[in-house]
C-alpha cells in the first residue's frame, strides 16, 4: 500500500499526518465554536480518537519496515553464503601440498574450521547481529575515517 503513495509523502509520514490531526482539532475547534465544557470534550475525544489513529498506522508502517528489512537480510544471507561457500571451496582446492601429510592435515582442519566459522556468521546473520557489529566495529570504522 504504501508502494503506491508519492514518496515525499511517504518520507515524512508522521509529519502529514500530525498535521492533518492538529487541522482537524483546530478546524473542529473553529466551526464549532467555543462554548465551554462540551466543546473541549469534543476537542479531547478527536484528539484521543486521531492518536489511535497515528498509533496505528505508525505500528502498520513499522510492521512493514521490519518485514522488508527480514527480507533484504534473508537475500543477503543466501548470496553470502552462496559466494563464500564457493570462494572457500576453491581456496582449499588450491592448498600447497606439502611432504609432511600432517602439516597439511593441519592446514585443511584449520581451513575447514574457518569455512564453517564464516557460514556459521552468514547463516545466522540477521538485524541484531548488524546491531552488534556495528557497536563492535564503531570505535575502529570511527579511527580509520579520521586518517
Amino acid at each position: 500500500m504504501l508502494d503506491r503513495l508519492p514518496s515525499p509523502f511517504v518520507n515524512h509520514i508522521e509529519l502529514w499526518l500530525s498535521g492533518v490531526g492538529l487541522l482537524l482539532i483546530f478546524g473542529v475547534a473553529f466551526f464549532m465554536g467555543s462554548s465551554g465544557v462540551a466543546f473541549w470534550r469534543l476537542i479531547a475525544l478527536i484528539a484521543v480518537g486521531i492518536g489511535i489513529v497515528h498509533g496505528f498506522i505508525f505500528w502498520a508502517v513499522r510492521r512493514r519496515q521490519r518485514q522488508v528489512r527480514r527480507q533484504s537480510i534473508h537475500e543477503i544471507q543466501q548470496m553470502l553464503s552462496d559466494v563464500l561457500k564457493n570462494k572457500l571451496a576453491a581456496i582449499s582446492m588450491y592448498l600447497p601440498e606439502e611432504e609432511n601429510q600432517e602439516m597439511v592435515k593441519q592446514e585443511l582442519d584449520g581451513i575447514r574450521t574457518s569455512i564453517e566459522d564464516i557460514a556459521g556468521e552468514v547463516e545466522n546473520l540477521s538485524e541484531e547481529s548488524i546491531e552488534g557489529w556495528k557497536e563492535h566495529y564503531s570505535g575502529a570504522v570511527e579511527r580509520t575515517t579520521r586518517l
